[in-house]
């Protein structure tokens, strides 16, 4: 099938691009002599986990349970879930964790506690990363304070728990107004986990963390070296990139891998109306920080050539209408309703995160179809039974 017969609204990834974008993480890890363990949340599809772990990741990273469960099922045994752990689903975790290996993250004394009292409970061990602020300030310790210090003590200490190490996300990146604000970010997530590694070692029981994990996208595409002392890298948005990817300077358009087919219902003066709404696109705005009119998304004129409708904004969305706005120029101007249009999004996660399967192409032929697993823990018949 071609890509303009799919039935609308549609997400699209390009499979020679996504393959690209996997290769050059993995050489990038590889040369600079640490493990990479994607975070799938960008894409949540096995078959791309699959190609990842062929171009030679070291485990995958998840965002929650449900998503644990998904892969764990889908033959992946080796995951770090990278948000601090929500209380009240130990059972559950435990249970998982008897089945494969699992890395939990803490970043408060209270979760050590109740981890540690499920685990002995269990008669089981559980494996805990500890949580890190490196600049983002939306989770973890405090690297400069004691206290930080006393948590990972405390996880050491723990009869029932391991300690595997520290991780951060330098997700202020994204805010970045350049790169070379972001290379600053970046050498800051790389210096602050040296030093708490470091500081980790000198405390009063000797905590070593075998893992030091770090990582975002534009962290990871705009990082010159990744320092001795780091040992794993944790980038998720990088196997589709989107247009907030390529404002911040870490891909170019011909990398995006993930666009959203459309068709246009309405035509109107100065506007056309698509398909693709809140539902399809999401409502995230973007870098409008670097670029106020970046709309809703962008509109591709030419995928082959990698060029931008630049004299079409998507102006709002509806649940399940996309405005557009046109200028002169726009090649929207000659089309017609039920024409087909390609958008590249302003977040492949979320947009990831809104649909059921992608339709892979290969040269504009549509030649698969992939489940995208957006399972949550509440939707599954999972009792917290051991």
């Amino acid at each position: 099938m071609h890509i303009h017969d799919v039935l609308t609204p549609a997400a699209v990834v390009d499979l020679e691009r996504a393959k690209r974008n996997i290769k050059r993480m993995a050489e990038f890890a590889s040369e600079n002599g640490v493990s990479l363990r994607p975070h799938v949340k960008t894409h949540r599809c096995s078959e791309i986990a699959r190609i990842q772990k062929k171009h030679g990741c070291n485990g995958i990273t998840v965002a929650t349970l449900g998503e644990a469960l998904a892969f764990a099922e889908a033959g992946f045994d080796d995951l770090t879930l990278a948000k601090p752990f929500v209380l009240g689903k130990e059972k559950e975790a435990i249970k998982l964790a008897k089945k494969v290996s699992l890395n939990l993250l803490v970043d408060h004394p209270q979760t050590v506690e109740r981890l540690q009292k499920a685990a002995t409970e269990e008669k089981m061990t559980l494996k805990v990363l500890l949580k890190v602020d490196c600049g983002y300030h939306r989770c973890g310790v405090d690297p400069s304070r004691p206290e930080s210090i006393r948590v990972a003590e405390s996880i050491e200490k723990a009869d029932n728990l391991v300690f595997e190490g520290i991780l951060t996300h330098g997700g202020h990146s994204y805010g970045a107004m350049s790169s070379s604000e972001i290379q600053r970010i970046a050498k800051k997530e790389q210096d602050v986990m040296i030093r708490f590694a470091c500081d980790l070692g000198k405390a009063r029981h000797d905590v070593k963390p075998r893992t030091v994990s770090i990582g975002s996208t534009p962290t990871m595409t705009q990082s010159r070296e990744i320092k001795d002392g780091i040992t794993e890298i944790r980038p998720g948005n990088y196997v589709f990139f989107d247009y907030t990817q390529a404002v911040l300077g870490s891909c170019e358009i011909n990398d995006i891998a993930l666009s959203v087919m459309s068709t246009i219902i309405g035509v109107y003066e100065g506007r056309v109306v698509v398909d693709a709404g809140a539902t399809a696109l999401s409502k995230d705005q973007g870098p409008v920080h670097v670029d106020p009119e970046c709309g809703y998304g962008k509109v591709i004129e030419s995928y082959e050539k990698s060029e931008l409708d630049d004299k079409a904004s998507i102006q709002s969305l509806s649940q399940e209408h996309g405005k557009i706005r046109l200028q002169e120029g726009s090649v929207l101007q000659s089309l017609e309703p039920g024409s087909k249009i390609r958008i590249i999004p302003n977040h492949s996660c979320l947009v990831a995160n809104l649909f059921n399967h992608y339709l892979v192409s290969e040269k504009s032929e549509i030649t698969q179809k992939w489940k995208i697993h957006r399972e949550r823990l509440s939707d599954r018949p999972f009792h917290s039974e051991a």
